[in-house]
């Protein structure tokens, strides 16, 4: 277990010895960076490790130097960037923004559509409606569009691409409820839900008419019910912040999980787990829509 984490009183005591161990844990990639730097945004945080990992483009890649930038770093960058009010934070994220705004999925393009509409019948999903790829020239998956959405949002930056990824988002959802990777149905099969892409996709639609919707409510149920007994720091993580941004009663039950597996599971030495913990375990969770003036 963690060392002398074995005896808590409360989730802000857990929240705070994760926030003062975190500076000492190396990260070694953008979502490390990004996450590390939201947990610890209240603590002197230091937003220039983050800003020099952007590629020339505009995005930001997995790792620094490594691979083409991504759709989910950069919206996840973005997003962890927005708290701080430097001179140097606002081109950087000008140029992210501008770097989203021209990055498509493939069927968006018309050739792409007639494909997906004539001949490629596999997977079922309305090629008018698209989001945000991993990378340039793929096609759009719930991570990167669900955290180009929260980018976007959280900057109050205006976008008819938030509209159309939005309605991606909803037309991908599983029949009943949840979020898979990218399609809800292939080869005439129903996929099955994930956690992680379920809560991530629901942090996004929080707060718009659309998280009113029937599909919501049982993505919740599905979500709350799915990690009742699950020991991932990681997926709970994300679950907590997502129940809790729409007030539903399985938050507290997956926090105390949370909680317990903070407190009695190996070091796992990740900085992204610990500081997704953190933000979760914040009072009250983080929900990546902070009021910032």
């Amino acid at each position: 277990m963690i060392r002398g984490w074995s005896e808590v009183e409360s989730f802000v005591t857990i929240h705070d010895r994760i926030v003062s161990r975190l500076p000492r844990v190396p990260g070694q990639g953008t979502e490390e960076a990004a996450l590390k730097l939201l947990a610890l945004r209240k603590s002197g945080a230091d937003p220039n490790t983050l800003i020099r990992m952007q590629h020339p483009s505009g995005g930001w890649p997995g790792f620094l130097g490594i691979g083409p930038p991504s759709a989910f770093h950069t919206g996840l960058a973005l997003v962890a960037l927005r708290p701080f009010q430097t001179p140097s934070v606002q081109p950087v994220a000008e140029r992210a923004f501008g770097w989203l705004s021209v990055l498509d999925g493939l069927e968006s393009h018309w050739l792409w559509r007639w494909k997906f509409r004539v001949f490629d019948k596999q997977v079922q999903f309305d090629p008018m409606k698209s989001g945000w790829p991993w990378v340039e020239g793929t096609v759009s998956w719930v991570a990167p569009t669900a955290l180009s959405i929260l980018a976007f949002r959280s900057w109050r930056h205006e976008s008819d691409r938030v509209r159309t990824a939005v309605d991606m988002l909803l037309d991908r959802a599983c029949p009943r409820g949840g979020w898979n990777a990218g399609n809800s149905v292939a080869f005439g099969f129903e996929l099955s839900p994930h956690p992680d892409f379920t809560a991530m996709a629901l942090l996004s639609l929080r707060g718009l008419t659309q998280a009113d919707l029937p599909l919501v409510r049982t993505s919740l149920d599905y979500l709350a019910k799915r990690l009742e007994d699950s020991q991932s720091m990681y997926s709970l993580a994300w679950a907590v912040m997502a129940l809790s941004a729409y007030s539903h009663g399985g938050a507290r039950r997956l926090r105390q999980e949370l909680e317990k597996a903070v407190t009695t599971q190996p070091a796992i030495g990740s900085t992204r787990v610990l500081a997704l913990a953190a933000l979760a375990l914040e009072d009250p969770p983080y929900i990546f829509q902070e009021v910032i003036p």
